[in-house]
């Protein structure tokens, strides 16, 4: 018997068809694994330290100048020990540099990675709508409503107060 009556009904949160475009996405998405954020698909790319080569070549050219500068008149092991210390603390720097470098690109894939299961999330998405779908009831004295006023427009008076005039 509850058609008989309305009742309160809550309405969808996002519209049809972004449901299964998001499942889609949510299905890729856990088959890439959060490994994709870290290396990118397949492996991701590489990164090209061919731009910073010279860079390095340079730095550690001037380190071990200086490094023969500062040794004076050393030779042999001495020699070999000063050069080794500056050559040895210029590709540390140079590594310390490619490992920043490198993290950097991660986190800034991992923001991105954050970023789009952020959007799937709440993209389309809102406070599911209440609304009260009406029964038969409801139409059949809605249409009652509707009939008595139309009668009434044309000048058909009720029963009682035909029999008053």
């Amino acid at each position: 018997m509850s058609f008989l009556t309305g009742k309160q009904k809550s309405g969808p949160s996002m519209p049809q068809d972004l449901g299964p475009l998001r499942q889609s996405i949510m299905e890729f998405l856990q088959q890439q694994g959060f490994g994709t954020a870290i290396s990118g698909p397949q492996g991701g790319p590489t990164l090209d330290t061919s731009p910073y080569k010279a860079m390095f070549a340079q730095n550690r050219a001037e380190a071990v100048a200086g490094a023969k500068e500062q040794a004076g008149n050393l030779t042999g092991s001495g020699l070999g020990n000063v050069i080794g210390a500056a050559a040895g603390r210029s590709v540390a720097g140079e590594n310390a540099f490619l490992a920043n470098l490198i993290n950097s690109n991660q986190q800034a894939a991992a923001e991105r990675y954050t970023r789009l299961l952020g959007g799937i999330s709440t993209a389309g998405v809102s406070t599911p709508q209440t609304y009260y779908q009406p029964g038969f009831l409801d139409y059949l004295f809605q249409g009652a409503s509707q009939g008595a006023t139309g009668a009434s427009q044309l000048g058909w008076q009720p029963f009682a107060a035909a029999a008053a005039a």
